[in-house]
């Protein structure tokens, strides 16, 4: 199969290109930039067949890709998934894969009305120490009750586009594709209720840090704290009836750094080491495996899922404002 790759971003330099030549679903590639941007050299590192375009327009009509992978700005993600869907490609669109949950139902539809995949690359989730955590939860006959993350790092370089509101900037839209995702992998439910706190905002207005409290059913309920104005912070607390679970770098880790998972159950401690795994290269190997079954429902319902809950936390941003 032939993949598109709609923008020519650093997240495709730096963590897609240097997994395309082990994905053996995959035998050539067409990259297309926008018009004003340069080339540099990285995209030589793969071996398999490579096209490049100017623009995206071009590349939609001229590439023959039967899979479409948005990774342009987050304004303009619901547009490009759009055109890629009704040019009959799979597609698979960067978090967050839409700004509003009415663009996630209109993509969901044409996708299902089509019979072709589509998928949020929510990739962490797809990391050996999700379903390690998972199973250690289950093997000790408990349920989480309370999640508590963390996930904030230090200011970026000025001119990156999450500073741009235009583009689809802000620490909300970067990064609560993650909050809500947590909640929905170890739920398995949308939440019933957001609270949503602005910690910290430029002269414009745009959003560099804020928390959540999301409550979900059966007493459940999912603490974050999200930005880009802090020291590096990564880490994921889960507590049950009789369990608390620790890990570090859970949302993003290192492909050869394996982990260790701290565990406590009635009072006892222990440690168990989560093998390394490239998140990418695990999540694009799903894809193929969903795209030579035809089965998709799986990945429709965790983007409707997370949708949904940004929709709730805007929801509570709009009230709040109507308050005030």
């Amino acid at each position: 199969m032939k993949v598109l790759f709609i923008g020519y971003s650093n997240l495709l330099k730096k963590r897609i290109l240097p997994v395309l030549d082990k994905l053996e679903f995959i035998d050539s590639v067409a990259i297309a930039k926008f018009v004003d941007q340069p080339w540099d050299d990285l995209y030589k590192s793969i071996s398999k067949p490579i096209e490049l375009f100017d623009n995206y327009k071009d590349a939609i009509i001229k590439s023959n890709g039967s899979i479409a992978y948005i990774t342009t700005t987050n304004n303009s993600h619901f547009l490009w998934a759009k055109t890629v869907l009704n040019a009959g490609m799979h597609t698979i669109i960067d978090k967050p894969a839409t700004i509003r949950f009415s663009e996630t139902e209109e993509l969901i539809d044409i996708a299902k009305s089509k019979g072709l995949l589509l998928s949020e690359s929510t990739v962490y989730t797809y990391h050996p120490q999700l379903l390690l955590i998972k199973n250690i939860i289950k093997q000790n006959n408990t349920t989480p009750k309370l999640l508590t993350a963390h996930f904030s790092f230090p200011p970026m370089d000025a001119n990156n586009f999450r500073y741009k509101k235009e583009l689809g900037g802000g620490a909300l839209l970067d990064t609560s594709p993650y909050a809500v995702s947590i909640g929905r992998f170890f739920f398995e439910a949308v939440p019933e209720q957001c609270n949503y706190l602005e910690n910290a905002i430029l002269d414009d207005g745009l959003e560099i840090s804020y928390s959540l409290l999301m409550k979900y059913s059966n007493g459940r309920a999912l603490i974050g704290h999200f930005g880009f104005n802090t020291e590096y912070v990564n880490r994921l607390n889960i507590l049950g009836e009789r369990i608390s679970i620790d890990a570090d770098r859970i949302f993003t880790i290192p492909d050869s750094m394996t982990n260790i998972i701290r565990v406590k159950v009635n009072n006892q401690n222990s440690e168990v080491i989560a093998p390394c795994g490239n998140t990418f290269e695990l999540y694009l190997n799903a894809i193929g495996d969903s795209i030579k079954t035809n089965e998709f429902e799986r990945f429709y319902n965790d983007m409707y899922m997370d949708a949904y809950a940004r929709e709730l936390i805007y929801s509570n941003i709009n009230k709040n404002q109507n308050e005030h």
